[in-house]
């Protein structure tokens, strides 16, 4: 099957890292520079809270890495939506398997979505299972975390500021011979969609952004982004590496 031509979203996800903001400004500006010369590439990066407002760059957007469900009050050590837009922030990720461990559940997730929505942040979307089984359940697991959030968006056309990260659980952390194969992701690729097209329309779920985050290295986001037909990358660890991250960069523009 011959690749359509389209423009690539990479996500970084820099999660707990790095310590300073002497640090997160040499990354940022070495992949910014990066960034600036691959220009067919959307790039995201997603520092921690702390570092939002200080980083800005023409080639590179900023995501929070989470909100609170709660628009405002009494909540200790929580961030609304609000004051991640406000800190200049233009996305926010949603549901990573890691704020899910913590305790979020779907209607939590669905809650979350609809703030950063409503505030004006586009939403990366994580969804992903967290083991797999003989019997598909997986298959339901992750119907039910899509289905939960996109059935309860108050204004169906927002459905436009959603991108969707496929990021199963259970591959974290796999090497190259044990993660999963970019054929087996494309599978997920087209099960995700349909599920968003039986809410949305066909037209609707076939244009949905949806982006692969697990175990992602230098080894395999080349094969990924060639061979499993989806519209971009999350990105962890290398994320903090950029010249690696840079690479990935450079191949998804090559590809565009």
């Amino acid at each position: 099957m011959k690749r359509i031509q389209k423009k690539f979203t990479i996500v970084g996800n820099w999660k707990m890292n790095p310590d300073t903001v002497g640090e997160a400004r040499k990354f940022f500006s070495a992949i910014s520079r990066r960034a600036a010369k691959n220009s067919k590439v959307a790039v995201v990066i997603a520092p921690p809270m702390s570092f939002i407002s200080i980083l800005s760059g023409k080639k590179i957007h900023i995501s929070g890495q989470d909100v609170s469900a709660e628009l405002r009050g009494a909540y200790t050590g929580s961030v609304s939506a609000r004051q991640v837009r406000s800190a200049g922030a233009e996305y926010a990720i949603i549901g990573h398997s890691e704020r899910r461990a913590a305790g979020d559940n779907n209607k939590i997730i669905a809650q979350k979505t609809a703030q950063a929505l409503d505030a004006g942040l586009r939403v990366i979307l994580c969804v992903g299972e967290i083991e797999r089984d003989n019997h598909a359940r997986y298959l339901r697991e992750i119907r039910e975390q899509i289905t939960t959030v996109l059935s309860n968006l108050s204004d169906k056309k927002k459905i436009q500021w959603i991108t969707i990260a496929y990021e199963p659980v259970w591959a974290v952390g796999k090497n190259y011979d044990t993660a999963l194969k970019p054929a087996d992701i494309h599978e997920m690729t087209i099960y995700i969609k349909k599920i968003v097209s039986e809410i949305f329309g066909k037209k609707i779920g076939l244009k949905t952004p949806v982006i692969y985050g697990g175990s992602l290295n230098s080894e395999n986001t080349q094969m990924i982004l060639k061979e499993a037909f989806v519209e971009g990358l999350l990105v962890g660890r290398q994320s903090l590496d950029p010249e690696a991250f840079g690479n990935i960069i450079e191949y998804a523009n090559d590809l565009s």
